[in-house]
């Protein structure tokens, strides 16, 4: 489901588990998309948005790249480095399921940065930043898999 500004990403949410997110979980052998930025060692929630890594490809629509990076406990809220902001969830958990075989493989769940105003350190207000978080879901163990691809867009 899109809304709220997203932009349909042109890449289909089973390519992104079963071909670039589980293969580099499980240790596999594979060539990262040039578009895809491996923060494999870092927690993506603790850095603005405008400060990850930007890489362009036309398969992405503008102002669109994924990062690879770990993922973060604390789902209902994650603050940034500079306190400035925060990832706040917009939509839980939903399932992707294989098309083949109808199983759940994954689950997404839809972020929006927001700032803190600055007259009132309490309010936020929403910003052009969303970010969509792919996980890997196994059937021994559904959703707990440390390592996330996440969709960074900036929609103007």
């Amino acid at each position: 489901m899109v809304g709220q500004g997203e932009v349909r990403c042109r890449i289909t949410d089973e390519d992104i588990i079963e071909g670039y997110l589980r293969p580099k979980v499980n240790g596999e052998a594979t060539a990262n998309p040039r578009f895809i930025v491996d923060n494999m060692g870092e927690e993506l929630y603790t850095r603005e948005p405008w400060l990850l890594p930007q890489p362009t490809d036309p398969i992405l629509n503008p102002r669109e790249w994924f990062c690879l990076g770990k993922r973060n406990s604390k789902y209902r809220q994650a603050e940034g480095v500079d306190c400035e902001g925060a990832w706040i969830l917009i939509q839980g958990r939903t399932p992707i399921l294989s098309e083949e075989s109808g199983e759940v493989i994954g689950a997404t769940m839809r972020f929006r940065y927001c700032f803190r105003k600055k007259n009132d350190k309490a309010a936020m207000a929403f910003s052009n930043w969303f970010m969509r978080q792919y996980c890997l879901c196994d059937k021994s163990k559904p959703y707990n898999t440390p390592h996330v691809l996440c969709k960074i867009t900036c929609n103007i």
